[in-house]
């Protein structure tokens, strides 16, 4: 039995029904496709057609730019919203308000940004998602939110002139010197206004195109207090540590005092910055300098050398101690001070006495190398000169006082004599009288004080020459004087600044002391020490260029008749060596000099009284 359903068909149908439907399906594709090509196609002229142009239905806040180009857009916008450079903006303080206009600080609409957010709508995605936007855009409008910028430049320049007018400098509280002491004045704050923090507040508050055309901003948010360098409470401080600085100063160095008034400590501080820095009352060290250096006259003490005992018979018989001298040292006595005067200041307050920077200065003869020679001293050298009394040596006394004055004389060891030095002043109050002297290559009586000194520096050269010691300055005289030996004279004069000296040293180990005998007609230096066993030797005079001195008659009425009068002595004019060898115990030559002198020729003149 046969059956049959309905799922069964016939064979003709099934072999047709498949074909049908492929070509409905490209049909329905191609339609589609050629209709995306035609909007495609229209999006394309649409755009070509409003290149350049912002889009219908596009607003910037309540302002239509549907259709314009960015130019015609940016003039309308700019017209639309130009209200946003006008009005005031008042900034306030606790002392008064200042105003800025809105020009001023560049406010204005941010249009460029606008154009750029208008022009972009319906300008994004594919062709289809463009289309879209544009109808969308179109039926229903899109609104682009105004925006508000300022001009940089202008809005900084304007806050800077206000934050000029508001700021001010600070005050610094000063020190004043007053009867009483130092006394602390008053500070005064200052104060500065943060021109960036000012123009943030501007932005928030002026940021809106809706504001009104008034606006306030409180400043005192943005204002900072600007200290002064000096405070009241500091200079108060530094007042009170000056007044404590003023305090006499004792001194002490062992059983000797000085005291440093307090007005004179006074009178060394000034109120300024110190050195480090710091503002207040101080030492200044040039004047506790000058002050220290008035106070060494009073401190100084020159050390004594030890000196010998000589019996009658110019025998050594003992010794007098020498004592040490002392110097203040000035530099190291300010530290000390200004020490002092810093602890009083930081409130340590001392009434005890400090011990000043001290030297000790050491006498070129101890007391033990005194003692040491002292039974050893022999008369080592000696020389003697004799001379005319006359009035062109003072009747002796320019010979007789200097002489005395280097009576006990000791050079040590190494040590300089030098004649000016141990003579000291020549004066009439000291005993000198008027003299003669050789002046510009004359003799002139009676001008000079102190004229014939000159025999008591040769006499002393001669016997320091024989005593084989090592000579320094000397000079011979302008023309020869027959009561020296010749070539071996030793003048000395002072002219003001110009000097001529007469100087040796003891290149001994041993001290040298020098004893004098003198009374009128006769000097004698005898020098003391211990005999090293040195000889001298002293060559004959090599003379050269003698040209014979001669004298002369001159008449005058200014003398009685008959009446002589010598106003120039005639010398010799001749050039001399003398050479001095010096030689050791041993026989060793430790010194070879050889002194030369020229004497100029001398007429002598005496002039004879007539009618």
């Amino acid at each position: 039995m046969t059956t049959t359903t309905d799922s069964e068909l016939p064979a003709t149908l099934e072999s047709t029904r498949p074909a049908r439907w492929p070509k409905v399906l490209l049909a329905f594709l191609l339609g589609l496709g050629l209709a995306l090509l035609l909007a495609v196609g229209g999006v394309f002229a649409y755009e070509q057609a409003h290149a350049g142009k912002i889009g219908s239905g596009v607003h910037a806040g309540s302002v239509d730019l549907s259709g314009l180009t960015r130019e015609q857009a940016a003039a309308k916008l700019t017209a639309a919203y130009a209200s946003l450079g006008v009005g005031q903006l008042a900034l306030t303080l606790p002392d008064g308000t200042r105003t800025v206009s809105y020009a001023d600080l560049g406010r204005r609409l941010d249009v460029n940004a606008m154009l750029d957010a208008a022009l972009a709508v319906g300008r994004s995605g594919n062709p289809l998602t463009r289309v879209a936007d544009e109808i969308r855009t179109a039926i229903h409008g899109t609104t682009v939110a105004p925006v508000v910028t300022f001009d940089q430049t202008a809005l900084k320049a304007s806050l800077s002139k206000v934050a000029a007018s508001v700021a001010s400098s600070p005050i610094s509280a000063s020190i004043r010197s007053s009867t009483g002491g130092y006394v602390g004045g008053a500070s005064v704050d200052g104060r500065s206004l943060s021109v960036d923090a000012l123009a943030r507040q501007v932005m928030i508050a002026l940021g809106s195109p809706t504001g009104s055309a008034q606006a306030t901003i409180d400043m005192a948010a943005d204002l900072t207090a600007v200290s002064p360098a000096i405070s009241s409470a500091q200079a108060s401080q530094a007042a009170a540590a000056g007044n404590a600085e003023v305090a006499s100063i004792v001194l002490t160095h062992e059983t000797d005092k000085w005291t440093i008034p307090a007005a004179t400590v006074a009178a060394w501080l000034t109120i300024g910055i110190a050195p480090d820095g710091s503002y207040g009352v101080r030492a200044d060290p040039a004047k506790v300098t000058a002050s220290l250096n008035a106070l060494a006259k009073q401190i100084d003490r020159k050390a004594v050398d030890a000196s010998f005992l000589v019996s009658k018979s110019n025998k050594v018989v003992g010794v007098v101690a020498g004592k040490d001298g002392r110097a203040l040292d000035v530099a190291g006595s300010v530290i000390l001070i200004q020490s002092l005067l810093t602890q009083r200041a930081a409130g340590v307050i001392s009434s005890a006495p400090i011990s000043p920077a001290i030297a000790v200065i050491s006498p070129n003869l101890s007391t033990a190398a005194a003692t040491s020679a002292a039974p050893q001293m022999r008369a080592i050298s000696s020389w003697t000169t004799y001379y005319a009394v006359g009035a062109h040596n003072g009747n002796s006394a320019n010979i007789t006082v200097p002489a005395m004055a280097i009576d006990g004389t000791i050079v040590a060891p190494g040590a300089v004599f030098n004649f000016w030095k141990t003579v000291g002043e020549v004066s009439l109050a000291k005993g000198y009288k008027l003299g003669g002297a050789i002046i510009n290559g004359h003799s002139v009586e009676g001008k000079t004080i102190g004229g014939g000194i000159c025999s008591t520096s040769t006499t002393l050269f001669n016997a320091a020459l024989r005593a084989g010691l090592e000579t320094g300055a000397r000079a011979n005289h302008y023309y020869y004087i027959t009561r020296y030996p010749k070539g071996l004279d030793a003048t000395v004069w002072e002219d003001g600044s110009a000097v001529q000296n007469m100087t040796f040293t003891n290149d001994t180990p041993y001290p040298i002391l020098i004893r004098t005998y003198a009374k009128p007609g006769i000097v004698r230096f005898t020098l003391y020490s211990v005999p090293t066993g040195r000889t001298v030797s002293i060559s004959k005079p090599i003379v050269k260029n003698y040209i014979k001195g001669y004298t002369v008659v001159k008449y005058t009425k200014s003398l009685k008749p008959g009446h002589y009068l010598q106003s120039e002595y005639q010398a010799d004019g001749q050039d001399v060596w003398v050479t001095v060898t010096v030689k050791d115990k041993t026989g060793h030559v430790i010194s070879t000099k050889t002194y030369y002198s020229h004497y100029a020729r001398m007429i002598g003149v005496i002039m004879k009284g007539v009618a």
